[in-house]
């Protein structure tokens, strides 16, 4: 009867999970889509280049936040194929629009600002935006691990959490939830770099290289602003 109620505990830790993470994706989208009118508003005479990647952004964020739609009803429907494909997609739409984003918000810095307040508001949704699709990136790449070991597969996950190592006999069978993945994506966001929690596997030390190296542009872009605007 025990294992039978911590099998259950399991599912449903997982469902929830998941649940969220769709979530977070569809609110990624809805930043995205935010930052892309941000941007509008930044620059009325904007380049050609700028002009092309707005116009990129405009199909990839609604595109991404009707994937998500669809992923969020297979997942509701228990269909398990279907939803990771979707998923997939969203996932990787969400990548390449934060890629635009971050590449439109510093061609912005090279054109004449009409209003430099909605510069500073892209580059905080692009911060925000970039927390949210690395927490599903991050949940992509080591979640099923971890559904894999609680099922008694020998291997290693894609994280290592300091819940895993510890000795408090509370956390034994712990395993990692949707706060988990934010705090991990807002720490590397924040920090520049991985903290408690230790990336065993490539796709999780390459997506956090990608997500330190657009937390740092944003910050060096606004720093930038900031000195402009002293001169």
């Amino acid at each position: 009867m025990a294992i039978s109620t911590n099998s259950d505990t399991h599912d449903e830790t997982r469902c929830s999970t998941t649940g969220a993470i769709v979530i977070t994706l569809a609110v990624a989208a809805c930043l995205d889509i935010a930052t892309s009118t941000s941007l509008s508003l930044t620059d009325h005479s904007p380049s050609v280049a700028v002009v092309m990647f707005r116009l990129a952004d405009e199909y990839a964020s609604p595109i991404a936040f009707i994937t998500t739609v669809i992923a969020g009803l297979f997942w509701l429907t228990k269909t398990r194929k279907w939803f990771k494909l979707f998923f997939d997609v969203t996932l990787l739409l969400s990548l390449i629009a934060l890629m635009d984003n971050l590449v439109g918000l510093i061609m912005c810095l090279f054109d004449k600002q009409d209003n430099p307040g909605f510069l500073l508001l892209s580059a905080s949704l692009v911060y925000l935006e970039n927390i949210a699709v690395f927490a599903a990136f991050y949940w992509r790449f080591d979640h099923p691990l971890q559904v894999r070991i609680a099922a008694g597969e020998k291997i290693h996950p894609g994280i290592v959490f300091p819940h895993n190592t510890s000795g408090f006999q509370s956390l034994i069978g712990w395993r990692p939830k949707f706060v988990d993945y934010l705090f991990l994506s807002f720490n590397t966001a924040s920090t520049f770099g991985p903290t408690l929690p230790v990336p065993l596997r490539n796709p999780i030390q390459l997506g956090m290289m990608l997500q330190v190296a657009v937390a740092m542009a944003v910050l060096v872009m606004l720093a930038a602003r900031a000195i402009g605007l002293i001169n």
